[in-house]
């Protein structure tokens, strides 16, 4: 049962980081190396083993075994695959491994917590959607410091944080340099602006006591963070947003001044089961395909909305502008129409005045203007000349100038 709850209690900062917050502050890390000091323990300490024998971490997800962990000889051993959802969640299988190994003498142990996750962005929005804090941690030092060691032991005192030595460093940028060559040869080949990748290496020494004794432990946590600048779009500001992962934390932990004697010891390999490890690649995969898929087939229903709405709109702006060519037409008739009244009016008005009178030809429809004083007017063939007279009996042809003209009798205009 203790074992089960070490295992629980390391999976406890996986809950807390969500309510932990923003920390800024690092201390200043140290390369003092770990002395022994004088135990303050009265419980024999047994940090010596002569062997060690393979125990194997099962997944529950897949039911199968995930890793071999070398444990010494008479230590107790518990482990598991965590698949914790939430905000934080570890980035993959993987990085859920958790165990503890346990020596006898109940405080001695090697032990692994599983991995995180968590974002930033500089508006203050998590990219994990609005549930999820923003947390603004990019070093390995930052999140010891700030997520696990107040989680697991808010009480412990802090001795040093250790930087990697030199060789261990050299490791850790030679792996940031490539994860960097790889984003940059991915960014170029998709046009878009490579991230900027960051890898950090970290331990923090603490001190604190349980359940009466005096332990120390080492912490040792590796991270890695892609940040990024967003361009400014409608609605949306320029933005700097990262997504970072822990790995996985690393405790070696001993009673007080035994610490340097545990960290002598060669640390006990870990083998992943390469079955195991093919089958969650495979579901990565399959599990990658498929919101690949979604995400076209969303982005593709999207296109095809916002096809759909941008055709309504230009139908909405082709009904209007045929809607206002239609009421220029309109307006351009009834001005055309009441201008043709007024002149006409006037012209009346103008005709009435000098005793005038239009009159049509029935034959050509042209107009002419004659006096109103007369009720009958002819017309000549050839249009020059017109006979005038009040008689309704008189008709002109084959009385005057027969042999030239025929004669036309005018239709008063209305």
């Amino acid at each position: 049962m203790k074992l089960k709850a070490t295992i629980l209690t390391t999976a406890a900062v996986l809950a807390m980081i969500g309510v932990t917050g923003c920390f800024s502050q690092q201390k200043k890390a140290a390369a003092t190396p770990i002395q022994n000091s004088g135990s303050s323990s009265a419980h024999p300490v047994s940090v010596n083993w002569s062997g060690t024998h393979p125990e194997q971490v099962s997944d529950p997800g897949l039911r199968m075994p995930a890793y071999t962990i070398q444990v010494p000889n008479g230590w107790k051993f518990v482990g598991t695959i965590l698949r914790p959802t939430g905000c934080h969640a570890p980035a993959v299988p993987a990085a859920g491994l958790s165990y503890t190994s346990l020596s006898p003498d109940g405080v001695s142990a090697f032990m692994v917590l599983p991995g995180s996750s968590w974002t930033w962005t500089s508006t203050g929005q998590s990219l994990t959607g609005p549930r999820c804090a923003a947390i603004n941690i990019n070093t390995a030092a930052g999140f010891l410091v700030n997520i696990v060691v107040p989680n697991l032991h808010p009480n412990a005192k802090i001795i040093a944080i250790l930087a990697p030595n030199k060789a261990t460093q050299e490791g850790v940028n030679q792996m940031q340099q490539r994860a960097q060559e790889q984003n940059n040869a991915m960014a170029r080949s998709y046009g878009q602006r490579p991230q900027h990748i960051i890898q950090d290496l970290a331990q923090v020494h603490i001190e604190y006591q349980e359940n009466g004794r005096d332990v120390e432990e080492l912490i040792g946590n590796l991270i890695y963070c892609n940040e990024s600048q967003t361009v400014a779009t409608y609605g949306q500001p320029s933005r700097t947003q990262r997504s970072c992962y822990s790995y996985g934390t690393n405790i070696t932990r001993a009673p007080k001044g035994s610490l340097a004697a545990l960290l002598a010891q060669p640390r006990p390999d870990s083998q992943v089961n390469r079955a195991w490890d093919n089958q969650v690649a495979h579901n990565i995969q399959a599990g990658t395909a498929q919101l690949i898929k979604a995400s076209n087939d969303n982005f593709n229903a999207l296109m095809a909305n916002m096809k759909a709405q941008g055709d309504a709109r230009t139908r909405q702006a082709e009904n209007f502008r045929a809607q206002q060519q239609t009421s220029f037409e309109h307006a351009q008739q009834n001005d055309r129409a009441a201008q043709a009244a007024i002149d006409h009016s006037a012209h009346q008005m103008a005709l009435y005045s000098l005793d005038r009178q239009t009159f049509i030809n029935p034959s050509t429809g042209q107009k002419i203007e004659a006096s109103d004083q007369f009720n009958h007017q002819w017309i000549s063939s050839d249009g020059q000349s017109v006979i005038q007279n009040n008689d309704p009996t008189f008709d002109p042809n084959g009385v005057v100038d027969p042999i030239k003209q025929s004669w036309t009798e005018l239709i008063p205009a209305r």
